[in-house]
């Protein structure tokens, strides 16, 4: 059974116990899809309140964390992300490294435009603090 709750480009729904999170983007926040066995942000990333947008991403990993045990697929594909939005995608990350087996059950996709090495040097700079795996992807540039 499904639940879900549509409006202003959020959608958000129950399945399996958990929240399924869905958010469109918008000039200043990224696209977001948070379900079992997968999350993903994408996009551009600048807003000035960021802590409005991302603590409830980060209260949904923390019950993800300690509510699943399944095989789980990270992505996080950044145009653009402001300081205030990278210490909370370092805090994603840090609670994600508290899963049960991270080695085995979770895998970080770093994803950065060909030439953009901000962005993959942030990707390196979140993993050198955080045990968990990171697979880093160049992409061509959009």
């Amino acid at each position: 059974m499904q639940i879900r709750c549509r409006g202003k480009g959020i959608d958000f729904g129950i399945e399996m116990g958990l929240e399924i999170i869905k958010i469109e983007p918008s000039r200043v926040t990224p696209q977001v899809l948070f379900l079992e066995g997968h999350m993903e942000i994408r996009g551009r990333s600048i807003s000035e309140n960021s802590t409005d947008f991302y603590k409830p991403l980060a209260a949904w990993v923390d019950a993800y964390v300690d509510q699943t045990e399944v095989r789980t697929r990270v992505v996080f594909s950044f145009d653009f992300i402001n300081t205030a939005s990278t210490k909370w995608i370092y805090s994603i990350v840090k609670r994600l490294a508290l899963y049960r087996n991270v080695h085995e059950m979770v895998s970080i996709e770093w994803y950065y435009e060909k030439g953009d090495e901000d962005q993959y040097e942030l990707g390196q700079i979140i993993h050198s603090f955080i045990d968990c795996p990171f697979i880093f992807y160049e992409t061509e540039q959009t």
